[in-house]
């Protein structure tokens, strides 16, 4: 019986090692090119610090088989499993030095014990414009009491332009609250199969920050101290909307001003349609391609113009604000050098760009779980950002 046991045990540390040394193999290949590299850089953000502990734990146990005569199984596991423990070690430590360098804070410790992404849904929900018969909501988060106006966060959220929800980084949107910003997120038109919504998403998101313009001071915020977020779709409808508001090319088609924010923050934005359209991976039910057609109504050849519309190139200008850009490095839906070129082009314009790259991280590395490493440095990288573009809380909050 005993026997069998340490052959169990040391078969589930052979397997447990040689798993995550696929993943660590995955993490560094071309994610745009092979399911093994999407999956393999998909995790590490998420799931680094486990991987390793697991690894080390396997390791052990490897050790101890070996100590007691079982060498023909102990060694090779003990030999995959110290290797994953290296490489999953080394991932992960490189993960929170890149954060620290950006001004981040990432705790490996902390990034253990995963929470979800809802955290009990926003203070109050207003409807901001009516499409038709169809009401656009607004999520509000507010700070806790008094006596300064708080400085306003608009997040505008993603899903390649066909789903997602403006709560659904609810723990977010609350983190920023509960650290002193006043915090809108928006809904917007979704394409379907029968309507495209390249023209109608952005129109929305100006109605949205109108609203928060004429709506903030009633909610203990200061409007004039606005910052705009958004992360995929929302990142290239966040760029354009507040680009195109420094230019003073805005308006809102259910009335009101459209603010000038003070400062944009944006994850894996879809900048560039094309180099999704051409380059992304094809995950199933969320084929690039797919997307793009369906969000332009059709195939990007027939429609160069709408395409030209929505690329967000075509807005930068040097009136646009300092801008925060985080990349994963290993992004499989919005190939990173898309991004690279666009920060390039806007600071060759006179824009002031700050590009932050996290290695061994794919799309949405944020967004799988509260606390982990990624969502950590998403989190504490733009607190640093927003406080040196001078929309910290004030004292006294």
């Amino acid at each position: 019986m005993r026997c069998w046991l340490w052959m169990m045990a040391l078969l589930a540390a052979l397997l447990l090692a040689a798993i995550t040394l696929l993943l660590v193999f995955g993490a560094l290949r071309d994610p745009t090119r092979s399911a093994h590299g999407m999956l393999g850089s998909a995790l590490w953000t998420t799931f680094g610090p486990h991987l390793a502990l697991v690894s080390w734990l396997a390791a052990g146990l490897a050790l101890l088989g070996f100590r007691q005569g079982f060498r023909r199984l102990a060694l090779p596991a003990l030999v995959l499993s110290f290797v994953a423990g290296l490489g999953s070690t080394a991932i992960t430590l490189r993960i929170v030095s890149a954060a620290a360098a950006a001004g981040g804070s990432v705790n490996p410790m902390t990034g253990l014990w995963l929470r979800s992404m809802s955290s009990g849904g926003p203070d109050a929900v207003e409807v901001f414009v009516t499409r038709g018969d169809l009401p656009l909501r607004m999520a509000i988060y507010r700070p806790p009491p008094s006596a300064q106006p708080a400085p306003v966060l608009l997040y505008i959220h993603g899903g390649g332009f066909m789903t997602g929800s403006f709560v659904e980084t609810d723990a977010d949107l609350r983190w920023f609250a509960q650290r002193g910003w006043l915090v809108f997120s928006a809904e917007y038109r979704l394409f379907t199969q029968q309507v495209p919504s390249w023209d109608l998403a952005p129109r929305d998101v100006a109605c949205a920050a109108a609203w928060v313009n004429a709506h903030a001071a009633h909610y203990g915020g200061d409007g004039q101290r606005l910052a705009i977020l958004g992360d995929s779709a929302g990142g290239n409808l966040a760029i354009n909307l507040a680009y195109a508001a420094a230019q003073g090319q805005l308006r809102a088609d259910c009335g009101g001003v459209v603010p000038r924010p003070q400062a944009v923050v944006v994850q894996y934005p879809a900048l560039d349609p094309m180099a999704i359209y051409e380059h992304g991976f094809p995950v199933p039910g969320f084929e690039p391609t797919m997307l793009v057609r369906g969000y332009i109504g059709g195939d990007p050849a027939d429609f160069p113009e709408r395409i030209a519309a929505v690329r967000s190139s075509t807005f930068i200008s040097a009136t646009a604000p300092p801008t925060l850009i985080i990349e994963p490095e290993k992004d499989g839906l919005v190939p990173a050098w898309s991004v690279y070129d666009f920060v390039g082009q806007a600071r060759a314009a006179g824009v002031e760009v700050e590009l932050v790259r996290i290695p061994f991280a794919n799309h949405v590395y944020n967004q799988l779980a509260a606390g982990s490493l990624g969502n950590q440095a998403r989190l504490t990288i733009t607190q640093r950002f927003l406080n040196e573009q001078g929309l910290a809380p004030l004292p006294g909050r």
